[in-house]
């Protein structure tokens, strides 16, 4: 009884701007003493005080019981028959995995903190979620031991309307997750989240059950990750509602083509699409007048791409066709793309005009590639550079151009990436290094050497491993380089951002850039969290640059990003 007592006070105290503790509530007496509805308790000297907090009305208690994982509010109703099956009331119902620790949900200005810390992707996925009255927990927290537990809830769940439902399971039971779903659907009228965690050992598992989507014709919004469950798609039925749907980890029931449920027949109001690391797609044709941003990540097996959106802004490819096994049967084209009004366009994946058709892209302002360094010739690497080039060479220009690099662990010798291409008219280069520990200064210098005319730099240097990675002495990358003795003229670049710097021959070559840009008004370095970064390192880094240019740097100490500060 006092844990209940003790996450109800704890529930009391608003994260955010009220930082008083939470009052100190007496438990109450459930073994005698109070009325029968419960609404007084017994103090110590043995006088009868009032139930303050029974006596509020039910939609404030009902707002304390929605700051509460689901779990801890139905055990509110062993305190008294005024709590009794109150959480069956909440419009939002909230199950996070079991070992995490309890706390109560964040105010709406700390999740609005916390989601402008995210990243880039969820920031958009987040952008298209109305303001949540009841904001959704950002971190850790306790929850009911299994998906079963959800799927009880939701039995007695009594609400006209469930707002939102978020549930995370560890290794979920897939009979547990279609009953949930099937309870859900039809009473859902915002968002789902659902999140199946699976450990490394169990993601190749073979599970033979299919838990069959259903027709969710209420719902805005769905985000699920089903830690590569199978799914099949309904035969029949309209999401009449659905503007966001996100599908991660999945395998999806035969080799089978779901764009006619995506597209806008069965989903009329579909505008944000995002399928992540899904499996058993051969085939996918959308045809949709409401799509407005589509992500697909990673779909193995897909054979086939056809979109046609004429409302299409947004499309990002990454890795769905790269190695992929010809099919003797397929004669059309393996890409049609149909998207007049496209404005971003990512393609991170192979590239052949012959077999990728789309269209004229009049309207193209943002576009992302990718290269692979050194990548020897006739090596499917190079190949796949070789497309790179071919798709930036059917732009004239491009207003913001963001290239990814991929480092191999080892560089025998060092070529280009960029090899054929002999200039990037582009205002914006944005340069995403994913370096497994060399250095760039060679690969960021070719580039800059036809890219004399962009306004704004971007470095964003990334290990791209989880363990820091250094390169051995004999690496191509430590060999004399052009960038050492060559000098450029940068005279149009006005803004230059580093992020990710190290100490050590990327810092040379940072100090050799600021020396070729001669009207710099804006420059912002931050340091790698690992780095050591003595204050004589950056007294340099301020010295390389001009009166009239604004000089930020920032570095790590104790684990918190800082500004630095010269002394003095």
């Amino acid at each position: 009884m006092c844990d209940i007592w003790e996450e109800f006070r704890a529930a009391l105290c608003i994260s955010g701007g009220n930082r008083r503790p939470p009052p100190t509530l007496p438990p109450p007496n459930l073994a005698g003493g109070g009325d029968e509805d419960g609404g007084g308790v017994e103090s110590g000297g043995g006088q009868e005080e009032g139930d303050i907090i029974s006596a509020l009305p039910d939609d404030v208690l009902l707002f304390i019981l929605s700051r509460l994982p689901s779990a801890a509010a139905a055990r509110t109703s062993v305190l008294s028959n005024r709590w009794r099956l109150l959480w069956a009331q909440l419009p939002v119902l909230w199950f996070p995995l079991p070992a995490e620790p309890a706390r109560a949900l964040p105010s709406p200005a700390t999740a609005a903190r916390t989601r402008d810390r995210s990243h880039r992707w969820r920031r958009r996925l987040l952008a298209h979620l109305p303001a949540l009255r009841f904001p959704l927990p950002v971190g850790p927290a306790r929850a009911l031991p299994s998906l079963a537990s959800a799927r009880a809830a939701l039995t007695q769940h009594s609400a006209p309307s469930l707002w939102i439902l978020r549930i995370d399971a560890n290794d979920a039971d897939p009979v547990d997750a279609a009953a949930v779903l099937r309870l859900a659907a039809p009473r859902l009228t915002n968002a789902l989240f659902l999140r199946n965690v699976v450990p490394e050992d169990r993601k190749k598992a073979v599970v033979m059950e299919v838990i069959e989507l259903p027709c969710f014709d209420r719902a805005a919004h769905l985000f699920l990750d089903l830690g590569y469950l199978r799914l099949a798609f309904p035969p029949s039925g309209v999401f009449t509602k659905l503007t966001v749907l996100v599908l991660s980890h999945v395998r999806f029931q035969g080799a089978l083509d779901i764009g006619d449920t995506l597209s806008s027949a069965r989903c009329p109001s579909l505008r944000l699409l995002h399928l992540f690391d899904a499996q058993g797609v051969s085939n996918l044709g959308i045809c949709s007048e409401s799509l407005v941003s589509m992500v697909l990540h990673n779909l193995k097996g897909l054979q086939q791409l056809r979109v046609v959106s004429p409302m299409l802004r947004d499309l990002h490819m990454f890795n769905c066709f790269f190695k992929r096994q010809p099919v003797a049967s397929i004669t059309a084209p393996v890409a049609d793309i149909t998207a007049p009004i496209l404005e971003k366009f990512g393609w991170l994946d192979e590239y052949d005009p012959r077999w990728v058709q789309l269209g004229e892209l009049s309207q193209l302002q943002v576009l992302a590639i990718s290269f692979f360094a050194g990548a020897w010739y006739g090596l499917v690497e190079h190949q796949y550079n070789r497309g790179s080039v071919k798709l930036l060479q059917r732009f004239r220009e491009i207003r913001d151009l963001h290239i990814t690099i991929f480092y191999p662990i080892k560089i025998v010798y060092f070529h280009y990436c960029t090899e054929g291409l002999t200039s990037l008219l582009a205002k914006k280069l944005h340069l995403i290094l994913l370096t497994c520990g060399h250095a760039i200064g060679s690969c960021v210098f070719h580039l800059l050497k036809i890219s004399t005319r962009i306004r704004s730099l971007f470095l964003d240097i990334r290990e791209s491993i989880k363990e820091r990675a250094a390169c051995s002495p004999d690496c191509a990358c430590h060999q004399q380089h052009d960038w050492e003795s060559e000098e450029l003229v940068l005279n149009s670049l006005q803004e230059l951002n580093v992020c990710g710097l190290r100490a050590n021959r990327d810092f040379m070559f940072v100090k050799r850039l600021l020396g070729w840009m001669g009207a710099l008004k804006s420059v912002t370095i931050i340091f790698d969290p690992k780095a050591t970064v003595h204050e004589e390192l950056c007294e340099e880094l301020l010295g390389l640059s001009g009166p009239e240019t604004c000089v930020k740097i920032y570095l790590y100490r104790d684990g918190a990003k800082v500004m630095y500060t010269p002394v003095g």
